[in-house]
């Protein structure tokens, strides 16, 4: 397998496994310009981001957070704590520590793609949604009834202007209605050989006279369904792109 590197969002924290190869085709860089940025740590414009290696300390990301300079960013401090949150859902410490702000570094939930942080409220650790505090701070409080989604379902893009309220049927509604338009590979039951890719779960079934709920549950339950392995176009990707 092809060696991973990280690609790390100073503005999200998001953290993806890529190879140069990927990366390459995404940005539109050669390999030795990618090869450059990584040895100088000097950030792919197209991007915005940078390449790491997997095994670069912690301080490297939070130096690079502190580096990155967002113009409309608004910083608001979290009651009693030692830190602050922006509108772009970053944290860094009130005061200095050796001289220096001190950024934190969200923890990547592998399951949900979300963020979490960990920080001494009340002088106690709390392990919060990363999105939390910035809703509690810029928006206010989550009306009864509502739960907090996001926007454009990137569960990492904390950003003020991609959060907002949605009441539970509503977004079970809205989830179920963007599953029917997710992309879906079809795949061979024995050899895992792709026969078919469709635009949605909606075309999948339709072309092969099924229910969407059939091809839905069976890529739920990681089962076959009508002679076929079926998944959505993401999971193929992380798949081949991502696994360790």
């Amino acid at each position: 397998m092809a060696k991973q590197f990280i690609l790390f969002d100073p503005v999200t924290a998001e953290r993806k496994k890529m190879t140069l190869d990927l990366i390459a085709g995404i940005a539109g860089r050669t390999l030795s310009g990618l090869r450059y940025a990584l040895k100088h740590r000097s950030k792919i414009r197209s991007l915005n981001c940078y390449i790491l290696d997997v095994d670069t300390p912690i301080g490297v990301f939070r130096e690079l957070l502190a580096k990155e300079v967002i113009p409309d960013e608004v910083w608001r401090d979290i009651p009693n704590s030692l830190w602050q949150v922006s509108s772009y859902g970053r944290y860094r410490s009130k005061v200095r520590c050796q001289d220096k702000i001190v950024y934190r570094l969200p923890d990547m939930t592998k399951k949900r793609g979300g963020l979490r942080i960990n920080i001494h409220v009340d002088g106690k650790v709390q392990s919060l949604k990363a999105h939390k505090k910035v809703v509690e701070l810029f928006i206010g409080e989550v009306p009864e009834g509502h739960i907090i989604y996001h926007k454009n379902g990137n569960k990492a893009n904390n950003h003020v202007d991609n959060l907002g309220f949605i009441t539970k049927q509503a977004f079970l509604y809205r989830e179920a209605t963007s599953l029917l338009k997710k992309p879906v590979v079809q795949m061979d039951e024995k050899t895992g050989v792709i026969v078919e890719e469709y635009p949605s779960l909606i075309e999948a079934a339709k072309a092969n006279f099924a229910d969407e709920s059939t091809i839905q549950r069976a890529i739920k339950q990681n089962r076959p369904a009508i002679g076929f392995i079926w998944k959505w176009e993401e999971q193929v990707v992380d798949e081949l792109l991502y696994a360790d």
